[in-house]
């Protein structure tokens, strides 16, 4: 018997990715080191969940077999997937490294454009699952 566990982990790193990079914008605006700190937590969250996701994406993937079969890359949801969250990762140690990373306007300014363009690769690439399920 089968359980396809990927559509039900999903959902929690989509959420908390766009989260936390809605956290990193609000705490540059208002300049809320409180919320700079609750994002650098909820990002780690969204890496942890996102080793499910990846991991039950890859075992649906050995049923369906489209991870190296579908090209170009910007048509393949699961490499879309692997390198919206390798870029989640980058960012998330440039930050854990650098603390000071949102004292320089210029350096929180290009953090923030990354993250919010990787959300919308996330999106995206959600957007190709939801059709490869036959959800749209």
């Amino acid at each position: 018997m089968f359980l396809d566990l990927h559509p039900l982990v999903i959902h929690f790193p989509i959420a908390l990715f766009s989260s936390a990079v809605l956290f990193d914008f609000i705490a540059v605006i208002f300049k809320k080191d409180e919320l700079l700190i609750t994002s650098w937590w909820v990002m780690l969250l969204a890496l942890f969940s996102s080793t499910f996701s990846i991991i039950t994406g890859l075992i649906d993937d050995n049923l369906i077999g489209h991870l190296f079969a579908t090209f170009p890359l910007w048509e393949n949801h699961g490499l879309m997937q692997i390198i919206s969250i390798s870029i989640f990762c980058s960012i998330f140690i440039w930050r854990t490294k650098q603390p000071v990373l949102f004292n320089s306007k210029k350096r929180a300014l290009i953090y923030i454009l990354i993250g919010l363009t990787n959300v919308v690769i996330l999106f995206y690439g959600s957007h190709l699952g939801a059709i490869l399920s036959g959800r749209i």
